[in-house]
């Protein structure tokens, strides 16, 4: 009796939808980010980057209001992730740290850990 549909085609059909479930998590979770970040003139938001294998080591200012050019720029990274590969999510910016602690009343309890949890939560 020969198989309809080999082990190996269905273990490449789990691989395929592991990766996209893999870069919709990284599309949530930077959405997530972008959303909770606090604004006044859109530097903060446009500062979120995802990197791939290391983490990125310069601030870049811009300004991004409304966050939509910052999700599509890292959307296009996480594009290119692959399983089992590092990606970082993260922000340079000057007061990011004090942003993630507290310091906005738009964000009285931060960007990033909430973000986290937000989309951890919902794939338990």
């Amino acid at each position: 009796m020969a198989w309809k549909n080999k082990p190996t085609n269905f273990a490449i059909e789990v691989l395929k939808d592991v990766d996209v479930h893999h870069k919709k998590i990284i599309g949530e979770t930077l959405q997530q980010v972008i959303t909770r970040s606090p604004v006044m003139d859109g530097e903060y938001r446009a500062s979120h980057k995802v990197t791939l294998a290391s983490p990125q080591n310069t601030y870049e200012k811009g300004f991004d209001l409304s966050g939509g050019s910052t999700l599509a720029e890292g959307l296009k990274v996480a594009s290119t992730a692959k399983i089992g590969g590092l990606v970082y999510i993260q922000t340079l910016s000057p007061y990011g740290t004090r942003l993630e602690n507290g310091w906005s009343q738009q964000a009285p309890n931060g960007v990033y850990a909430l973000s986290f949890q937000s989309v951890v939560s919902k794939y338990k």
